[in-house]
C-alpha cells in the first residue's frame, strides 16, 4: 500500500507539470518550476533536521535570561543563511576563489554577529552561555573546508564543551539551563551528521549548474544578478572627421625628431669635442693655491640645509577609564582599579563579583559569596572567605587567590602566573580546571601558617598505543 501511495503521488506531480506545460503553450516546464525542483533534493530536505533542532534551542531559551534568548535567535539566523548557501550549491557550479567572499557573505556576516554580541556582553552573568555558542559557531564554516570538513567541525564543536560544563556546574539548581545545553549539543550533532551524509568531502556543487555568483544574487536578493551598464551611444549629429592628409605630406610646423640630432653628433667622431671649453691652469685647484682656500667646505655649510630631526612620536596611550566599585542588583562590579590595596566587599550568599581590568590591587571579600570572576587583570590579589559556586580567572597575569574556607571549583583559563592558597583543613575537596595557562601553583596552607607548594603540569606526552592516541604527563628526568 505504501508503494502504491508513493506511485500515485508521483503520477499526480507529473500531471501537474504537464498541465503547466500545456497552459504555457510549450513542450517544456517553466524555469520557475525547474528551479523549485532543486529544493527537493536530499541535500536540501535533510537540512530540515538541523533547522528543527535550532527551533528547539530557541524554544528552550524562552524562559531563560534575555541575552541567552537573543543569541539563540542569532544561532537560528546562521542556520537559515547556511540553508540559503546550500540552495545556491545545488544550483551552481563550484564558485571561483575570487567569488567565494560574495557567495558566502550572508552566512559569514551572521557568524560574525554572534562573536560581536558575545564581546559586547562580557559582563553578563550568562557569559558562559554566550561563549558556548560563539566557540562552536565556527563549525558552520565547514563549507570552506575540504576534503575533511568533519575533523574541522569536531574541533570547533569541542571548543564549546568547556563552557557548557561550567554552565551545568553553575546553574545545576536552576531549571531550564541544562535543557538548553542539551539542545545546543543536539543541534551541532545533527549538523555534523548532515554533513557526514551529504558533504563528507566538502560542499557538493552542481557540475551542470550556473555561475555561483549569479545564482547567489538570485537566491539572496530574489532577482537576477545585476547586468553591466550598456556603453553610451554617440550623438547622432556628431560631425564626420576630416579626411586624412595626402601621402607624403608633412604637417605644418612639425619638427624633426630629436633623436636624429643626437645620432648626428655621435657620428662626428673626434670632432665631437671641438665645442668644449679648455680649462686653464689658473682654473685648476691643484695648480692654483689661491683656489684651495675658497674650496674648503665647513661643517656649518654642511649643516645649513639639514632639517632638524623630528622627535619620535610616542604611541598614544589608551584612555584611562574611571575606577568603578558598585553593586547593581545582586552583582558587584569592580573595574579599572589601579594600585588600590584595601578594597573590601561585604558580600552575601546570593551575590556575585566581577573584577575587570584591575592592576596592582587587592580585593577582600568578607562572608560567603556565590561566584567571583577575575577578567583581564594584572598583579592582583583576591582574598575570599567562602564560595558557593566557582572562582573563574580568565586572561590575567601574575594573580593570587586566597580561600580562607571553601571553594568547590577554581577555573583558570588563558592565564600566565597564578598562585592559589587553600586551607588544608577545608580546601582538600577543591577542584582545579586549567586551560591554556602557565605557571599555576597550588599552595596548601597548614594551621600554623606554613604551606606546601605544588605546581600544575604544563607539558604532556601523546603516544600511539594499542590503536589509539594516549596522553600522559611528560616528566623530564635528569
Amino acid at each position: 500500500m505504501a508503494d502504491l501511495a508513493d506511485l500515485v503521488s508521483r503520477l499526480e506531480a507529473v500531471t501537474v507539470r504537464l498541465e503547466k506545460c500545456a497552459a504555457g503553450g510549450g513542450g517544456k516546464a517553466s524555469a520557475a518550476d525547474d528551479d523549485d525542483d532543486f529544493d527537493t533534493v536530499e541535500a536540501i530536505t535533510e537540512f530540515k533536521a538541523v533547522m528543527d533542532k535550532a527551533d528547539e534551542v530557541l524554544k528552550a531559551s524562552e524562559n531563560l535570561p534575555s541575552d541567552v534568548h537573543e543569541i539563540s535567535k542569532l544561532l537560528k539566523v546562521v542556520c537559515e543563511k547556511n540553508k540559503e548557501f546550500l540552495r545556491v550549491s545545488v544550483r551552481a557550479k563550484a564558485c571561483l576563489p575570487a567569488d567565494a567572499p560574495v557567495v558566502m557573505k550572508p552566512m559569514n556576516d551572521a557568524i560574525t554577529e554572534i562573536g560581536e554580541y558575545r564581546d559586547k556582553n562580557r559582563a553578563s552573568r550568562q557569559f558562559n552561555h554566550l561563549s558556548a555558542v560563539s566557540e562552536a559557531i565556527p563549525a558552520f564554516g565547514w563549507v570552506c573546508v575540504a576534503p575533511r570538513p568533519l575533523d574541522y567541525m569536531a574541533e570547533m564543536i569541542g571548543a564549546s564543551d568547556f563552557y557548557i560544563n561550567r554552565i551545568l556546574k553553575d546553574f545545576k539548581d536552576t531549571p531550564g539551563h541544562k535543557e538548553w545545553c542539551q539542545k545546543i549539543k543536539q543541534m551541532f550533532s545533527t549538523l555534523k551528521e548532515y554533513v557526514a551524509n551529504n558533504h563528507k568531502k566538502g560542499v557538493t556543487w552542481n557540475p551542470n549548474g550556473g555561475d555561483a555568483k549569479e545564482v547567489a544574487a538570485k537566491i539572496y536578493g530574489g532577482g537576477a544578478a545585476p547586468k553591466a551598464p550598456a556603453a553610451p551611444r554617440a550623438p547622432p549629429s556628431a560631425p564626420a572627421p576630416p579626411p586624412p592628409p595626402p601621402a607624403g605630406a608633412k604637417p605644418k610646423g612639425a619638427a624633426a625628431p630629436a633623436t636624429s640630432n643626437l645620432f648626428a653628433e655621435i657620428n662626428k667622431g673626434a670632432d665631437i669635442t671641438k665645442g668644449l671649453k679648455k680649462v686653464t691652469d689658473a682654473q685648476k685647484t691643484h695648480k692654483n693655491p689661491e683656489l684651495r682656500g675658497s674650496s674648503v667646505v665647513t661643517e656649518a655649510a654642511l649643516n645649513k640645509n639639514k632639517k632638524a630631526a623630528a622627535p619620535a612620536k610616542k604611541a598614544a596611550e589608551p584612555a584611562k577609564k574611571p575606577p568603578k566599585l558598585q553593586l547593581v542588583g545582586k552583582k558587584w562590579s569592580c573595574e579599572y582599579q589601579s594600585g588600590v590595596q584595601d578594597i573590601v566587599i561585604d558580600a552575601q550568599v546570593t551575590q556575585s563579583l566581577y573584577v575587570f581590568k584591575c592592576d596592582n590591587s587587592v580585593i577582600t571579600v568578607k562572608g560567603k559569596i556565590n561566584s567571583i570572576t577575575l577578567d583581564n587583570c594584572k598583579k592582583c590579589g583576591i582574598i575570599v572567605d567562602s564560595l558557593v559556586a566557582s572562582m573563574d580567572i580568565v586572561n590575567s597575569q601574575s594573580v593570587k587567590l586566597q580561600v580562607n574556607d571553601k571553594a568547590p571549583i577554581v577555573n583558570i583559563d588563558k592565564t600566565d602566573g597564578c598562585q592559589v592558597f587553600v586551607q588544608k583543613a577545608t580546601g582538600l575537596d577543591t577542584e582545579f580546571v586549567t586551560a591554556k595557562s602557565s605557571e599555576v601553583n597550588i599552595c596548601l596552607v597548614e594551621e600554623n601558617g606554613e604551606y606546601a607548594e605544588s605546581f600544575v603540569a604544563e607539558q604532556f606526552l601523546t603516544k600511539y598505543v594499542d590503536g589509539k592516541f594516549v596522553t600522559e604527563l611528560y616528566e623530564v628526568v635528569g
